[in-house]
């Protein structure tokens, strides 16, 4: 599945996809409108008005007359699209393309183009298969020029949807969606509770001595980790399999990435299945990776807060979309990155997010590139007390607190206006109201499988 799930984001992500399919849509239209107009020998009453009726000769007029037009329209459409991804490149980032390029609207106008123009050219050469030089109803012919006159509405459609693509807000909105898409696959807490962490207790104390260790098999980003390939393997041999990363970060050959425990044990034939189920590629995705739209968000905010943008007002946007996703992240139960077999026995045991983890890609580069305008600050803490309404666990709580602390310390050092100082200050004091009201609902706060963070885990990618 997650190979399949890694297919699907590259393949929708693509300009090519959905007009490839709609080129063999357009292959089929000709063999079936072929056949359908074959029994048509004459106009009588019954031919419908809407046909085109005329000789060959005029239908290979009108076939190269919509024929020369599309082509005309599918390079204008083409040209706007280029220019447009560029200009959202220079303002968003470059790595905002995807958005733009997994957009269906832009997909199914380009693939439109393309399939009425192909329909014309497969038709084109065999509209006279009937040998009669009298007039005759033409379906193909019709058919052309109805997807011509579909073209051309799709045009104007293209156009809005182009415009309205390359504001701000719409950027947001769109990445934003894409996380909440990924937040919406994982359990909610009040059914799975938190799930198990691979909390290095749970490890073999002599790991590091009897464990071999081996890298993928390319380099790049991990874009999906099969688990359950991983589980089985590990169960078939006997085995415990230890992974130092988490879809999302860049691996190498050659490098101590895997581990398998007790070495011995590890052949050519399972370290092949423990590479197959890396999936590795140059993109990131956003199959497994909670921080990939985060990352997307704070770009466009970073860029935004740039001297040479100087844009605050999209990256509040940017703070005020994420502030919904994580609102929603707090009701959802984190992967633990351990997998057991049908015994219990653990069997994978992997790098995974976590709760600070994901405030901190959210926060950190906003409040580092904003620490000096007051209207950044105001809302980074406006957006912590919003999100503190929804705290479920005492991680998500602690983490809050100290980011909303983080935030007051860098705004003190940074923030010379003292009318502006002051406004924070009264803003910070709600905010902590706020997180001690919700820390006092102690008996809605779900405290099962919380450990306090070590000082040594503050590593994301933490050697388990």
């Amino acid at each position: 599945m997650e190979r399949l799930q890694t297919l699907w984001e590259f393949l929708r992500t693509s300009f090519w996809f959905v007009p490839s399919l709609m080129v063999v849509g357009a292959v089929g239209l000709m063999v079936v409108t072929l056949v359908a107009e074959r029994p048509m020998t004459e106009v009588g009453p019954s031919t419908p008005w809407y046909l085109f009726v005329g000789n060959p000769a005029d239908a290979r007029a009108v076939l190269s007359t919509v024929l020369s037009s599309m082509i005309t329209m599918a390079s204008l459409v083409f040209s706007i699209t280029m220019v447009v991804l560029t200009l959202a490149a220079d303002q968003f980032g470059p790595r905002l393309i995807r958005s733009f390029m997994a957009n269906p609207q832009t997909q199914f106008v380009l693939g439109t183009f393309v399939m009425t123009i192909m329909y014309c050219l497969l038709v084109f050469p065999v509209v006279d298969l009937r040998k009669v030089e009298k007039p005759l109803p033409h379906v193909s012919v019709s058919i052309a020029l109805g997807l011509t006159i579909i073209s051309t509405g799709l045009l104007v459609l293209f156009l809005h949807s182009l415009a309205r693509s390359i504001v701000s807000e719409t950027v947001i909105e769109r990445v934003g969606n894409e996380l909440d898409e990924l937040l919406d696959e994982m359990a909610p807490l009040g059914v799975s509770g938190p799930a198990e962490t691979a909390d290095p207790s749970l490890l073999p104390a002599d790991l590091e001595e009897r464990a071999a260790f081996l890298g993928p098999r390319r380099s790049g980003y991990v874009q999906a980790i099969q688990f359950a390939a991983l589980a089985a393997a590990a169960t078939r041999a006997d085995v415990l399999i230890v992974l130092y990363f988490r879809a999302g970060h860049y691996v190498v050959p050659g490098a101590r990435e895997m581990a398998v425990y007790p070495g011995e044990r590890l052949d050519e034939a399972l370290a092949a299945e423990i590479r197959d189920a890396i999936i590795t590629g140059v993109h990131r995705t956003s199959v497994q990776d909670p921080d990939f739209s985060l990352r997307h968000l704070d770009e466009i905010a970073d860029r935004a807060l740039s001297r040479a943008v100087n844009d605050p007002y999209t990256a509040v946007a940017v703070i005020d979309r994420l502030s919904a996703s994580l609102c929603k992240l707090m009701g959802r139960a984190l992967p633990g990155g351990v997998f057991r077999d049908a015994r219990g026995v653990l069997r994978v045991a992997c790098t995974h997010p976590t709760y600070a983890g994901l405030i901190e890609a959210g926060f950190n580069q906003i409040r580092q590139n904003g620490a000096g305008m007051p209207i950044i600050v105001l809302h980074l803490l406006e957006a912590i007390g919003r999100i503190a309404e929804h705290v479920r666990l005492p991680a998500q709580h602690a983490a809050l607190s100290e980011q909303a602390q983080v935030i007051m310390e860098a705004a003190r050092g940074s923030v010379s206006d003292s009318f502006d100082r002051g406004k924070i200050e009264e803003r910070y004091l709600a905010v902590q109201k706020i997180l001690d009201r919700v820390a006092a609902r102690s008996g809605r706060m779900d405290t099962s499988n919380y450990r306090p963070p070590r000082p040594d885990e503050q590593d994301r990618r933490l050697r388990l």
